[in-house]
């Protein structure tokens, strides 16, 4: 007799890995192919995926910067008493928290495009460089990574959100798949384990 495509019972799953997907041979089952192990993530996975690198991103340029801050206020703190040595010890532990050093040494040299010139011997001129450093371009820097912080948060919870309906959903699907068959369980006891994904009834199978 020729033998059914259908899996007999106990019979490993067709999702496990290595399975065969598709039918074999000829055979005429009606049930569509299961989606493959290697199946893309879905969308909600995805947006969530890269709602969480961009913040990532951001987040890092802002505590890098909210660093620099800090360093700058210490060393303006100082006032007409600042030196070279206290400016390359607060660059020296920006280094050791992440920052480029290259940037860091741009900054010395001078930024001609932010209108800042190279770090001046000490005193009042070294006071009023560390001024111009933070009006041309820290404040800025800060103004502009406000918004784009508190945009890439929104995104992050919004494909968050996202993500969870869709777990819940599909959760919620299997629940009602499994339970077409049988009665609920009695209030108070331990919750059956969840549908297996080709059992009769999953929404894998429909």
């Amino acid at each position: 007799m020729p033998q059914s495509s259908a899996s007999p019972p106990g019979s490993p799953s067709a999702t496990a890995p290595g399975s065969a997907l598709l039918p074999q041979g000829g055979g005429g089952g009606e049930a569509p192919p299961l989606a493959p192990p290697s199946a893309p993530p879905s969308f909600p996975a995805t947006m969530l995926s890269q709602a969480k690198g961009r913040f990532d991103a951001v987040n890092k340029a802002a505590k890098m910067l909210g660093k620099v801050r800090t360093g700058l206020d210490t060393l303006r703190d100082l006032g007409d008493s600042v030196t070279q040595d206290d400016v390359m010890d607060e660059m020296s532990d920006l280094i050791a928290h992440g920052a480029d050093p290259k940037t860091l040494a741009a900054m010395i040299a001078g930024h001609s495009d932010a209108g800042v010139g190279p770090m001046p011997p000490g005193g009042q001129p070294l006071e009023g460089w560390l001024a111009n450093i933070e009006s041309q371009m820290i404040a800025p820097a800060e103004a502009q990574l406000r918004p784009a912080l508190a945009l890439a948060q929104h995104q992050l919870g919004v494909a968050a959100m996202h993500r969870v309906v869709e777990l819940s959903q599909r959760g919620g699907g299997a629940a009602r798949g499994g339970g077409a068959g049988g009665a609920a369980p009695a209030s108070g006891a331990t919750s059956a384990p969840p549908p297996s994904p080709t059992a009769p009834g999953s929404p894998l199978l429909q």
